[in-house]
Parts: structure tokens; C-alpha cells; sequence
């Protein structure tokens, strides 16, 4: 497995809906139930969202934020940065 830091930026809020938003969550809580998803969350100045996460390879992540609503309409755009993990606090209450 691979580990991935997704950080994603707005682009473009103004194309937010409330029924885009209802989408991505969904989206989003069927990964953190696959287990694809560790830890996800707004950026403090809300300008976009942080998430760690773990997948097979490169491209299953690619397919993964391919399909992602906030994606698909335009939305967020993503940066993603591949990381090998070292150490892991398993005490660490999140």
C-alpha cells in the first residue's frame, strides 16, 4: 500500500451547491468506510481540505479524486504528495 498528503484548494466556491456538497461527503465517508481514507478535514481558513490517505497505487488514488464531486464540477483542485511512513502514535485519539 501507499500513503498519500491530498491537500485541496478552491478554485472556484462560487459553483457550490448544497446538493455538490451532500455528493462529496458522501464521497468522502465511503472512503474513510473502505478504509482508503485515515483523516480528513478543512483547511483552518477554509480554503480547501487536507486528507491522508492509503490506496493500492498512485493511480487508484488518481481515479479516486477523478471522481470526486468538488472535482468534477470544477470545484477543488488537488496536490498530492506520496510519503513513506515511519512511525505511526497508535495512542493518538483523533
Amino acid at each position: 500500500m501507499k500513503y498519500f498528503l491530498v491537500e485541496g484548494n478552491i478554485i472556484d466556491a462560487g459553483r457550490m451547491t448544497d446538493g455538490i456538497m451532500n455528493k462529496h461527503m458522501a464521497y468522502t465517508r465511503a472512503a474513510m468506510e473502505r478504509g482508503m481514507t485515515f483523516m480528513s478535514g478543512l483547511k483552518a481558513d477554509m480554503s480547501g481540505g487536507i486528507s491522508i490517505m492509503r490506496v493500492e497505487d498512485a493511480d487508484a488514488l488518481q481515479a479516486y479524486l477523478d471522481h470526486e464531486p468538488l472535482f468534477v464540477h470544477g470545484i477543488q483542485e488537488y496536490r498530492v504528495a506520496e510519503f513513506d511512513v515511519h512511525y505511526i502514535n497508535n495512542a493518538w485519539d483523533c
